[in-house]
């Protein structure tokens, strides 16, 4: 007994070291000694249950990764007391541990007698369609390990094509292949020489397709500010705290000659019928020519709620609105189900629903260039930015982190909005009121940075891209598939076997 409470609290411990490859730590590289480590272990039957083994694992990694900056969010956003922010937070680490658990359990149940099969294609197939799972539902895939390889020039190559839950997918294969090898070849040259080939030619292949550009230069370059305004958001907005709002980005705009001037989700904190008479005519004598958009809530009596992006000269009407809303932030989810009724009685706070915008919206169009929008963590939805992106030429992402505080969130939206530049091969723009505010190039690559928590103004010159990437054609079908398939393929083997 003493010994598998041994076990299972190493496994917990090694999955929260999961947290030392995301951000801000961001070891890469860690994620493969951790992920071969748990699969050797499912593979030698590390405790006596498959599922619990799966579960103490992912649990660790969950808590490790989210556990701090969600607890933030609710205590700071939704105003819950610290006792109930880190019961609700801990619901959701405890839901989400239960899908690699079940994977595991699934694994055991369905493991062939080709191991290489088990280990290289079975087991990546399983957790990626966890993956893929949990990005139809809240919370979505912020934890996807594809994320965590932005800045490795070993994937770089895979993302435009497949996008990245298929670098998930190579994340753990690999894994898999090095697990294959320990347990099963490392006494055979034969079988030294065959998996270090394997390694390889996915290396050369990987470079190779990192060399393909899918877009193209798309008209003239076009002048870009990117306003940071290092203010912090609140459930309980003052009159004179929106005054000191309002003052510090006029401060921040003012003599800013750009054809875009960009400011941040829900940068003043309210609908804009409540900032002062003349407000927006000020910020257009202020800064020098070019539009300025800012995102916002907006509303009006007897009409649905919406928030979005606007332009200071149409202030009442929305160039796009949010699609993907926050649950427990601008609606609640499953009203009427009694443990969420009972949560957000608890909470005892009312919340003004929000009704989401199209899936697919235009672009907006300036000095020939057309951008994309998406809001807050709708960057993190690969296949819905893919969609939008297809019709424009440069991507831009306004978020309002500043609800998580201090936390490594900010570091992680960072990553997620280098996915989408890969994926798509654009220009990614991301503007947030404490950060991260960057400029990432189509490679994925960060060109210009404000530093967090710190008031600035970014002004570039950015290049707009056309054409469409495999990846905006096909979105994540292909990985659904391949993961399908593979699972198909091993259940069929089993029961033949059984037969």
């Amino acid at each position: 007994m003493q010994i598998s409470l041994f076990r299972y609290i190493f496994i917990i411990l090694l999955g929260s070291s999961m947290a030392f490859a995301f951000p801000p730590n961001a070891v890469s590289y860690i994620v493969f000694v951790i992920l071969v480590l748990f699969i050797l272990g499912l593979q030698q039957r590390f405790t006596k249950s498959s599922f619990w083994y799966g579960y103490s694992f992912y649990f660790g990694a969950v808590v490790a990764f989210i556990g701090y900056w969600f607890s933030s969010y609710f205590h700071t956003q939704l105003g819950t007391g610290y006792l109930l922010s880190y019961a609700v937070t801990s619901i959701i680490c405890f839901y989400t541990a239960v899908y690699i658990g079940i994977i595991c359990f699934l694994y055991n149940k369905l493991r062939t007698c080709n191991q290489f099969f088990n280990l290289v294609f079975l087991v990546p197939s399983l957790w990626v369609l966890t993956e893929l799972i949990r990005g139809l539902f809240f919370p979505r895939s912020w934890y996807v390990l594809g994320n965590i390889v932005v800045n490795n020039s070993l994937f770089l190559g895979f993302y435009p094509i497949f996008g990245v839950y298929f670098v998930s997918w190579l994340i753990i294969a690999f894994s898999g292949l090095i697990c294959y090898f320990i347990l099963y070849q490392q006494k055979s040259l034969g079988g030294c020489i065959k998996s270090l080939f394997v390694i390889l030619v996915c290396v050369s292949f990987s470079y190779l397709l990192s060399q393909i550009r899918y877009t193209h230069k798309f008209g003239s370059p076009i002048k870009v500010a990117l306003i940071q305004p290092s203010v912090f958001s609140t459930i309980s907005l003052t009159e004179q705290q929106l005054l000191e709002t309002e003052s510090i980005v006029a401060r921040l705009v003012t003599n800013v000659k750009a054809s875009l001037i960009i400011l941040p989700e829900t940068i003043f904190g309210t609908d804009p019928h409540y900032l002062s008479d003349d407000y927006f005519d000020r910020l257009k004598h202020l800064t020098i020519g070019g539009e300025v958009i800012f995102g916002s809530p907006l509303s009006w009596p007897g009409e649905p709620h919406q928030t979005g992006v606007a332009n200071i000269k149409t202030p009442n009407h929305l160039i796009y609105t949010k699609h993907y809303l926050v649950p427990f932030g601008e609606y609640i989810p499953l009203q009427g189900n009694p443990i969420i009724d009972f949560l957000v009685q608890s909470i005892g706070f009312s919340l003004t629903n929000y009704i989401p915008g199209a899936y697919i919206q235009k672009p907006m169009q300036v000095n020939g260039q057309k951008f994309a929008f998406n809001i807050c963590y709708e960057n993190t939805i690969n296949d819905f930015v893919a969609k939008n992106a297809v019709a424009a030429t440069i991507l831009i992402n306004q978020s309002d982190l500043s609800w998580y505080g201090k936390t490594v969130m900010k570091d992680s939206s960072l990553q997620f909005s280098q996915a989408r530049a890969l994926e798509n091969q654009r220009y990614f723009l991301q503007d947030g009121n404490t950060g991260d505010t960057v400029v990432i190039n189509p490679m994925g690559q960060i060109e210009q940075k404000i530093p967090a928590f710190e008031e600035g103004v970014i002004t570039t010159v950015v290049q707009g891209y056309s054409g469409t990437t495999p990846f905006e054609l096909m979105g994540n079908i292909p990985v659904w598939l391949l993961c399908c398939l593979v699972l198909l393929f091993a259940i069929i083997k089993k029961f033949l076997q059984g037969i």
